[in-house]
Parts: structure tokens; sequence; C-alpha cells
């Protein structure tokens, strides 16, 4: 098994099992928090100040920009970039090297903060809802949670559910012509009792029904299609990074914390498309290597 350049033999084998693996500092964490202080310059333009908390009207204000910026490419660092291509290989990311787009931001202020904290039924998905999904597709690489804060329990942080690359894996492999984002969602919702109660699609079973859904989602893992499914929330610092598989299913959450949560995903496209069939079994990226395992 590998050992990369940032990422350790466990880091890499908890990807491919899990979908997901936390990259600590990342980034460095002074670059992470002026890159905040940039985005509150934003936010301040629309009228939302940092020291008047009575102007955070919106539970989530949604900055839908990409940025550029001094801030951020300090935090566009080598530790970033090799973390990524230990994943999907050496040379197969198109944006080592060049200037890269940080956007867009989801600002969690207090999202369900009138609510005691759960498993959400809504917003449930995986990524790119701008191209057609097919098991080899290249286009989103990886998910990157790119973290500019510090995020504690109850605090925001996106939910993942490890575990469900798999399933959707098996599923995307069985479309030959591919299926748009929305089309592959409902499917898999669909087909297996976990995500169709995960989303709210289907009633409580039985299997549940004298649980509730923090202890049924979180506190206990459940076999779906050979796959181990749990819902984990991600309690990180900021510049800390989360690169997770592209099918992997993930959600926002309630923030309870009182402190804004800022976060970014970031999408790593590939120069092409995944291969499967390699000739040499030691090129295969882990990326490659989580999908052939997964069929």
């Amino acid at each position: 098994m590998f050992t990369g350049k940032v990422l350790s033999q466990n880091d890499i084998e908890q990807f491919i099992e899990l979908g997901w693996v936390k990259v600590p500092q990342a980034f460095e964490r002074k670059a992470a928090l002026k890159a905040q202080d940039y985005l509150w310059e934003q936010l301040e333009n629309r009228g939302v100040k940092r020291l008047d908390e009575t102007t955070w009207t919106e539970p989530m204000l949604r900055l839908n920009e990409n940025y550029d910026t001094e801030e951020f490419r300090a935090c566009d660092n080598e530790r970033l970039s090799n973390a990524i291509e230990d994943l999907v290989g050496t040379g197969r990311w198109v944006g080592r090297g060049i200037p890269n787009n940080w956007g867009w931001w989801p600002v969690n202020f207090s999202e369900g903060s009138h609510q005691e904290w759960d498993v959400p039924t809504n917003g449930w998905h995986w990524d790119g809802i701008h191209f057609k999904h097919r098991v080899n597709s290249p286009d989103q690489g990886l998910l990157c949670l790119c973290i500019f804060s510090d995020i504690g329990p109850q605090g925001g942080g996106t939910l993942v559910a490890e575990g469900s690359h798999k399933v959707v894996a098996r599923y995307l492999a069985d479309q030959q012509n591919g299926v748009t984002l929305e089309e592959g969602i409902q499917a898999v919702n669909k087909a297996h009792e976990w995500f169709g109660i995960l989303t709210g699609q289907e009633e409580t079973s039985s299997s549940i029904k004298d649980t509730n859904r923090i202890d049924y989602f979180m506190n206990k893992t459940v076999k779906v299609d050979g796959a181990n499914l749990r819902v984990v929330e991600t309690i990180a610092e900021a510049g800390d990074v989360f690169l997770c598989h592209p099918f992997l299913y993930h959600s926002s959450s309630q923030n309870h914390s009182g402190i804004p949560r800022f976060m970014c995903n970031r999408t790593t496209p590939l120069a092409e498309n995944l291969n499967l069939r390699r000739i040499n079994e030691k090129d295969y990226s882990p990326l490659e290597i989580s999908i052939r395992k997964a069929l």
C-alpha cells in the first residue's frame, strides 16, 4: 500500500475504506485566518458586521463567488497539493502549479440553532451538478472541504456519510451512459433503505423506530450493499482540509456554537478519466483503488 508525501499509509487506507481523510494544517492557520478576514470584508459590503451580531440576521449566508487573491494564494501550498496528489496520483490533477479559485462560501452563522441538534434529512448529496456522472468521470477528482475557522462539535461542520462512496461507485458502474447528479442521488436513495431514511424519502422503519437519528446514523455502523455506513461530523481548526471521495454523501449541519463557520468546497478535476484497468497495478491511484475495491 501507498505512503504519500503527506498522507500516511493509515490515512490512505482510511480514505479507501471510509471515503474521507483529514489533513491537519494543510495550510497555515495564520493564512486561513487572513483569508477569513478577507471574507469578513466581503460580508461587511453586504451589511454584515463582524463586531455587531445584530447584523447576523441570516442563519446561512451564501457568498456565491470564487476568490483568487493574495490571501487565498497563500493557502495554495505544497502540503495541500501533495496531499491531493497522494490520493489522485502524481501529475494527474490539473490544478497543480496554477492559481485556483476558492469558493463557493456557505457561511453558517446559526443554521438550525433554534432546534435541537440532529442528523438532517435535507441536503444530502454528492457533488457535481455541472457534468454527467460516470464511474470514471474526471470532473470532480476529490471533494476538498477547506476550513477557515475553528469548528467544534455541533458547530456547523459538514456531515459526511462514510462508506457511502462504495454504494455510489457500484451504482455508477452500471450507468453506461452516465446520469445527472439529481438522477443518481434519487436512484441511490430509492434503492437502499438506509439512504431513503437518511434523506427523509422513506418512513422510519422498524430498524430505527426504537432509537433516535443520532444513535442510528452516528453512534453505530450499518452495513448496506457490503459497505459500512455511518454519519460523521467534521471537527476542525482553521487551516485543516478534509479530502473526500467524489462519490461521498455529505450535508450541512446545524450550528449551535454561536461562532460563524467559514469553509468552502473545492474540486480537483483530473487531466483524464480515471483508469480502472491499468496494465501495471502500481500505477493505480488510491482513488482508483477505492473504486476497484468497491466494485
